[in-house]
């Protein structure tokens, strides 16, 4: 079983790491997209707020009208940081309520068995994913591309700089 502590830590890192890459899209570039197979930048966003509706869904058992996912297209970047935000803050409480027993919890999900623990790490890595995607648009979009677990060109993350 993966400990709750570090499931939270993990989450929360994540999920505001992603909303720095948010908020370095240039926010009239939502339709974006690199190749016309590829997802719009506004799709993108939308998957790394599904995931967590996912979790509130499978894990946090609450009540989510599926119909979100054919209908969720707001016009601005604004709104989708807020939501992404939002509903971030609210899995986090949820996941912190939980019991071990909770975590350890069996249900299918797509034609397999998963664990609420293993759920919620595949759903951040997920995410981790769909941002990479994002922080590839930013640059193609004529954005600066925000520092993510190290310095990128556009940003040497004041974390990571050398004391002098």
């Amino acid at each position: 079983m993966i400990d709750k502590q570090y499931l939270l830590q993990l989450l929360r890192k994540e999920t505001a790491t992603t909303l720095k890459v948010m908020r370095a899209f240039p926010e009239d570039k939502l339709a974006f997209k690199p190749h016309e197979r590829s997802s719009s930048a506004r799709d993108v966003m939308r998957t790394c707020t599904f995931g967590l509706f996912l979790i509130q869904s499978y894990v946090l058992g609450e009540k989510i009208d599926r119909a979100i996912f054919q209908t969720y297209a707001p016009d601005k970047l604004s709104t989708l940081m807020a939501d992404f935000e939002k509903t971030a803050g609210s899995v986090a409480s949820g996941v912190e309520r939980l019991s071990d027993s909770d975590l350890a919890k069996s249900f299918e999900f797509v034609g397999r068995k998963t664990e609420a623990d293993e759920f919620i790490v595949r759903m951040i890595l997920d995410q981790v994913h769909h941002r990479g995607q994002l922080s590839v648009y930013i640059r193609l979009a004529g954005g600066k591309v925000p520092s993510i677990y190290g310095p990128s060109a556009d940003d040497p993350g004041t974390n990571f700089q050398q004391k002098s």
